[in-house]
């Protein structure tokens, strides 16, 4: 940021317009860092400190665009946020570093305590320059003119940045390996710094800094944080996975819920839903017509007590396949041990005479030639009469029972 300037149009937006430049390109190489989350603590403190330098690149845009209107209360406020954004960038960095080379303890303690010491010295030159400007002031014709302070605060970096280059560099000569590309990319990213606020304090006419910060990431980007990188990228892999996984799990839990084990159609806890689900629709007048039918397996219990239970399931497993090929529907139940009911809607409530007769003339059949016996009872739902699915169905029951009286009366006559 120039130290003592009077700006105009032509000088300011090109600083503006670079700076713009900036921030794409760094959005653009750190995206993967930003919508992939890691626990990894030294990513976290990276991040903020990636966020803190967006943020900057922003304050830093805008600067020009305030210059060079001339809104002097809007720079005013602008360049204070701007060197709160430098410290905040500092403080992020430096965590970032103590947990990213994970070197000797008392020389990464006193980069923690470096990197504090300039954020609070930071906040309070920034309140004491409200009262008595020692690091910046902009006068009512938004000319910005730096202090002493502020070139004290960047020099200050220098020597900040001169330490962790100076022992990155001694640490990279002892490792091998990533060890040694992270050392190096640190030291790089000092250099790089120490290099363009040397520069931005003679020179104020060209954003420094922020070519610093930008150049800087880049270097850790290629060299320092790739083989992180890959590794956010194999965590979102297995998370992936894992998700998928979990899908199918949740697939199988459903089907097996929604499913009877024995003989595929729908369990008794589908019916229970399904019955809900209609009498929401009869309180809210939102259906008309549908009819259930109601099976009961005839000389189930005779069968296990004889030839036992497995002889029992084959015969339910049979009547599920003579129920499904005759009513041709999603809505089959099985909601007791030989119990099970179809729900007729649309199309198929249409064709339910149809149906009924088929499995009726189907069970007289069986009945002569000694075959599978299941009785059958159907009613229909009755707007204005039924308040609940549970009426339709009761009649339907008692249709069934009937039924099964006149199939027993039939098969004694047959013996």
């Amino acid at each position: 940021m120039p130290t003592s300037i009077e700006g105009s149009y032509n000088e300011s937006m090109p600083y503006s317009v670079f700076v713009a430049v900036a921030l794409a390109i760094h959005v653009l190489i750190n995206v993967l860092l930003f919508v992939k989350n890691d626990n990894m603590v030294a990513i976290k403190y990276y991040r903020l400190f990636l966020i803190s330098i967006g943020l900057f690149y922003v304050v830093d845009i805008l600067w020009g665009v305030f210059e060079a209107n001339k809104w002097a209360n809007a720079l005013y406020v602008d360049t204070f946020i701007y060197f709160v954004l430098m410290e905040s960038t500092i403080l992020f960095w430096t965590s970032f570093v103590i947990h990213f080379l994970e070197g000797n303890r008392v020389f990464t303690q006193i980069v923690r305590w470096v990197g504090i010491a300039f954020f609070v010295a930071e906040v309070v030159l920034l309140i004491v320059n409200i009262f008595t400007p020692i690091l910046f002031s902009v006068d009512k014709n938004a000319v910005y003119t730096g202090y002493a302070a502020r070139d004290i605060m960047l020099y200050a970096q220098i020597g900040m940045y001169s330490l962790v280059a100076l022992y990155s560099t001694i640490y990279a000569i002892k490792t091998r390996g990533k060890d040694f590309r992270r050392y190096i990319a640190i030291c790089l990213f000092g250099l790089v710094m120490i290099v363009c606020i040397g520069i931005q304090i003679g020179d104020p006419y060209i954003p420094f800094y922020s070519i610093g910060c930008l150049i800087g990431v880049c270097i850790l980007d290629t060299y320092a944080l790739e083989d992180i990188k890959e590794g956010l990228k194999a965590a979102y892999q297995e998370t992936s996975r894992l998700k998928e996984e979990k899908e199918k799990t949740l697939d199988k839990v459903i089907t097996i819920a929604y499913h009877d084990a024995l003989t595929g159609v729908k369990s008794r806890h589908a019916f229970v839903e399904e019955e809900e689900r209609i009498d929401r629709m009869i309180s809210n007048h939102e259906v008309n017509e549908f009819a259930a039918v109601v099976f009961d397996i005839n000389g189930l219990k005779q069968t296990n007590d004889r030839l036992g239970h497995e002889a029992g399931d084959k015969l339910i497993v049979d009547a599920a396949k003579i129920i499904s090929s005759l009513y041709p529907t999603e809505f089959i139940f099985r909601f007791g041990g030989d119990e099970f009911i179809v729900i007729l809607v649309g199309e198929d409530y249409k064709k339910r005479h149809t149906y009924n007769n088929r499995f009726t003339h189907l069970m007289d059949n069986n009945v002569q030639n000694g075959g599978l016996v299941i009785s059958s009872g159907m009613a229909q739902f009755k707007p204005g009469v039924d308040n609940t699915f549970s009426t339709v169905f009761y009649r339907a029951d008692k249709m069934m029972y009937s039924r099964k009286e006149h199939l027993k009366d039939a098969q004694n006559a047959e013996a």
